[in-house]
């Protein structure tokens, strides 16, 4: 019962769950040997062994899909919360495939902030997410803790949120008889819901995200349990796990006011994967713009301003580039972010970069 086009949320590239666990042993492999200290490695090992580990043979619909990540990477990976330093406020909203009847619409709203806990750094995150698709509606509540460790010349958040998810079926707008004929379903099957139905489970996930002033980059696991709203014994459907990685580097030209800041986010589903790759440009930490390929989906443009103050604006659009394009004109996205600290000491409010990955 659920829409074509649900299938295709993100066009992902498919390869075998064993070659990308090798790839990602490597990485983290390397990752581990360059960064991580004695004092760590225990905490490490035991993040990417559960990450690492887990089963992801599953097949189901996926997370939703936002092009301005690297702005609020706490919708990814629990890991990020606190890694700033400051308190940070982050709202997206997202008009996917404008023009197709039942487009994916999906709204967030969160923050998080730095902390000490049991006499370590580490950070608290919230978030509350809103995504609408076809006949479904999912509402995502989490609240995310991470542990901090001083790694080499970074820092290392190691995290994981509790939350909760409700999952909303409109059986009304279920289509029964369609014109024209076709085999959808019979109006008098049981299983086929007449009205609205819902379910609510638990969720969880893990997260380890590093960064330091030239390099960030992250892996994570959403909905470790695959967590089953089954929409009060009704139906039996569960949510499946999403594997992300991010990665990132800040490139400055000492002659100009301008540092270039690449980045990439790859994530998946079982066999299924999608690739962004991004290039944004920082002039005078003030304005950005970049770029953004979705293998096989879309390009991606985008540009924006953060203040004095610490408030940002950002939008983005999606070129589509598959198929979906000849009934789609694009994707919209708006970011606004504000970013600010509650210290007492004397500090310069001025902020200098760009905070994202």
């Amino acid at each position: 019962m659920v829409p074509p086009f649900v299938e295709k949320r993100f066009l992902l590239k498919q390869v075998t769950g064993l070659s990308f666990f090798y790839i990602g042993y490597l990485i983290a492999k390397n990752l581990i040997s360059v960064i991580f200290n004695n004092k760590v490695v225990k905490t490490v090992r035991l993040a990417f062994f559960v990450l690492f580990c887990i089963n992801l043979h599953v097949i189901g619909q996926t997370d939703p899909q936002f092009s301005q990540y690297m702005f609020n990477p706490l919708v990814i990976n629990p890991g990020y919360a606190g890694s700033s330093g400051h308190i940070n406020a982050v709202a997206i909203n997202r008009s996917q495939w404008v023009g197709m009847p039942g487009a994916p619409r999906t709204t967030v709203v969160g923050g998080d902030m730095s902390i000490k806990l049991l006499g370590n750094h580490g950070g608290v995150g919230f978030l509350i997410l809103n995504d609408e698709i076809g006949f479904f509606r999912n509402v995502n509540i989490q609240a995310s803790l991470s542990n901090s460790f001083e790694v080499g010349d970074g820092n290392l958040g190691v995290g994981m949120f509790l939350g909760f998810i409700n999952q909303v079926l409109d059986g009304t707008k279920l289509v029964s008889n369609p014109e024209g004929g076709g085999s959808y379903h019979q109006s008098t099957d049981n299983l086929v819901p007449g009205a609205e139905v819902n379910g609510t489970a638990f969720d969880t996930g893990l997260g380890a995200y590093f960064k330091n002033n030239r390099f960030q980059g992250g892996i994570s696991v959403l909905h470790l349990f695959q967590p089953k709203p089954n929409f009060n014994g009704e139906l039996d459907v569960y949510i499946p796990r999403t594997v992300f990685i991010t990665g990132g580097y800040n490139y400055g030209l000492w002659e100009y006011p301008l540092v270039f800041k690449p980045s990439f986010l790859l994530k998946g589903v079982g066999n299924l994967w999608q690739l962004d790759i991004n290039i944004n440009a920082v002039y005078r930490d003030k304005f950005w713009g970049g770029l953004s390929y979705r293998l096989q989906d879309a390009i991606v443009v985008m540009s924006g301003i953060e203040m004095a103050s610490g408030l940002r604006i950002g939008y983005s659009y999606d070129i589509t580039t598959s198929k979906i394009s000849k009934v789609t004109g694009g994707s919209h996205e708006i970011m606004v972010g504000y970013t600010f600290d509650i210290s007492f000491d004397k500090r310069d409010k001025k902020y200098k970069s760009v905070r994202y990955l």
